[in-house]
């Protein structure tokens, strides 16, 4: 198995994107760290071998900490992120809307890439993946927090690529378009009839016509995060989104 041996810390791991590439690691055997604020991390890492979960505020540095006392890991992959309805274009959004999108989608990514690069460095070796999004590249309508801290996102991971190019470190990110869920935060807010519809209107603007699966994205996040087939890649905002950006 391509990733025996290796420990792979995920942030935001409880759901949707994150749990999926969980899945696929553990598939594949690494030891998995997986955090998440959702306490049900710690069912959902007892479920995989070679696993532990972490409770816990992905914002603040003793998370981060406590994440890496057990083993360095040699793969971070970060999924957390929140994309609230309460949050629209500059008027429509509050400034604590703004500050709560930024820290759980931005700062918690440099909070962690902070704690795990000194690691990395002394081992001259080490990879990280963040995940972006289409809107980090191309914002969409009503979602400026959102779309800024995905842009800032894949900034990170260039000035990462940049930095530690020459300590044996790697750093990408992956922007998903339409995913075939929504955000664990937006999806309790919407009605089955909203998420239906949004399936709907995706299949309609997406060139390729559907949503993208989590299992294709966990495959494509495993493929960015081997060194035997990725190695050469980084610095890169890797988009998979059925052609969206083409229209």
């Amino acid at each position: 198995m391509r990733f025996s041996g290796k420990t792979v810390l995920i942030v935001g791991a409880a759901s949707g994107l994150g749990a999926a590439v969980a899945e696929a690691f553990s598939a594949e055997g690494a030891t998995l760290v997986l955090v998440d604020r959702n306490a049900d991390i710690v069912d959902i890492a007892a479920a995989l071998p070679a696993a532990s979960g972490i409770i816990g505020d992905a914002t603040q540095p003793a998370t981060a900490s406590a994440a890496i006392a057990g083993a360095a890991p040699d793969i971070l992959f970060h999924a957390a992120g929140i994309d609230p309805l309460s949050a629209s274009d500059v008027p429509g959004t509050s400034l604590a809307d703004w500050n709560t999108i930024l820290a759980v989608n931005l700062t918690s990514a440099f909070v962690f890439a902070h704690t795990v690069l000194p690691g990395m460095i002394a081992r001259r070796a080490g990879t990280i993946l963040f995940t972006a999004s289409t809107a980090g590249i191309k914002p969409t309508p009503r979602e400026v927090a959102y779309a800024v801290s995905k842009a800032g996102l894949i900034q990170l991971a260039r000035a990462i690529a940049l930095d530690h190019a020459r300590d044996g470190i790697r750093a990408n990110a992956l922007c998903p378009g339409f995913l075939e869920s929504v955000m664990a935060d937006r999806k309790a807010a919407m009605t089955a009839h909203d998420r239906a519809e949004r399936s709907m209107n995706a299949a309609a603007i997406v060139p390729l016509q559907r949503e993208g699966r989590y299992a294709e994205m966990a495959a494509l996040a495993l493929t960015l995060c081997d060194d035997a087939v990725s190695g050469y890649v980084t610095g890169q905002a890797i988009v998979a989104d059925g052609g969206l950006l083409l229209t």
